[in-house]
């Protein structure tokens, strides 16, 4: 049974991290501009050691939590000089219970939202870490995909329905369901065997969009073609940030092995991975509440470091954060980043540091 929540939860990874614009990766730029760039600064907290970590949110006070598919149930971090972790939900149906968590999001009252995607409903927590209220997902949108604001929108990209290439992300409220952009999916062509199940991924670093919701509403979408990030504001006012130039990048034989930028974990065959000829600009995107996003950047294997860009609403210049080899960013708060490593023995090493600001 474990393996079967660990083969779904990284199906569902794998379809969120897909949801990906329309144009085709920029082959033109010979070069990349010039523009500001630092080193992530120390920890400045204890580190947390967990079996799993997709994402990690930052709620209102600043605690952190993450969504453990294998229990199910949700890990909240206090992050200090000793970090503590405590278990929230279990398994079940009742408030404050799940049948698989995936995704954490803010709540109106500072609390927070689980999505439960396997019963199509959002289950509450209050601030204090009680069970609070459990909504419906609504049969408009696709339940794995889907995100509530706190103002009471939901936004979800219809993959379920047009699958590959141009996909709808759409804002669903009282007033009606509209089409905020249409997003770009590569084409699910790979089969990755796991254990007893499979799940279909597009090859490895092909250009996608992403996107996400933030609490006010806004919904940002970073543009696998053109590396810049679109965002629509509550009021529906758009704005971008960037873009970033970025040089094609051609995948080689040193990339054999890696799967979404890290080495593939045991169990995946290596063999069945596909790679895209040219890379896309980037392999995954964080958003702050603030609406900062972090591009986590494709680069000539072999690396020898990671490197993210950062973009601001409505702000041409774009600056770089780089880390040392194979971390990677799985949230931003209010003034941090948060990090993760995997370890030898398969767990995951998750750290705070001072979120920079590179002018």
């Amino acid at each position: 049974m474990k393996n079967a929540r660990r083969s779904v939860g990284l199906l569902l990874a794998v379809c969120l991290s897909v949801i990906a614009c329309t144009d085709k990766p920029a082959a033109t730029p010979a070069r990349e501009q010039v523009v500001p760039t630092v080193a992530l600064s120390f920890t400045d907290a204890a580190p947390v050691l967990v079996n799993e970590v997709e994402e990690v949110h930052e709620d209102a006070d600043g605690r952190v939590w993450l969504a453990a598919y294998q229990l199910p149930g949700l890990l909240r971090v206090t992050f200090g000089e000793v970090s503590t972790v405590d278990t929230v939900g279990a398994l079940g149906s009742a408030p404050g219970e799940f049948r698989m968590p995936f995704a954490v999001m803010d709540a109106p009252d500072g609390g927070v939202w689980a999505l439960d995607g396997v019963a199509r409903r959002l289950v509450g927590f209050t601030r204090a870490g009680g069970a609070g209220e459990v909504l419906e997902v609504p049969d408009a949108v696709d339940q794995y995909l889907v995100r509530r604001d706190t103002l009471g929108n939901w936004i979800s990209a219809l993959s379920d329905r047009t699958r590959n290439d141009s996909v709808p992300l759409v804002h669903v409220s009282d007033r009606g369901t509209d089409t905020i952009f249409r997003v770009h999916t590569p084409a699910a062509t790979v089969r990755i065997p796991m254990g007893q199940r499979a799940y279909a991924a597009p090859p490895e670093y092909a250009a996608r969009d992403l996107w996400g919701a933030l609490a006010d509403g806004t919904v940002w979408i970073a543009r696998g073609g053109s590396h810049q990030v679109d965002y629509r504001l509550p009021g529906g006012t758009r704005t971008i940030a960037g873009p970033r130039e970025f040089a094609a990048v051609a995948s080689n034989e040193a990339d054999r092995g890696l799967m979404r930028g890290l080495p593939a974990a045991p169990g995946v065959p290596t063999e069945a991975l596909q790679y895209a000829a040219v890379k896309g600009p980037f392999l995954e995107a964080r958003a702050a509440g603030d609406g900062e996003v972090w591009t986590w950047r494709t680069q000539t294997a072999p690396k020898t470091e990671e490197r993210y860009t950062v973009f601001r609403p409505g702000e041409a210049q774009t600056a770089d954060v780089t880390l040392p080899l194979y971390h990677r960013v799985v949230g931003l708060g209010a003034q941090s980043v948060y990090v993760a490593e995997r370890l030898s023995d398969g767990r995951w090493r998750v750290t705070r540091h001072p979120r920079p600001r590179v002018d």
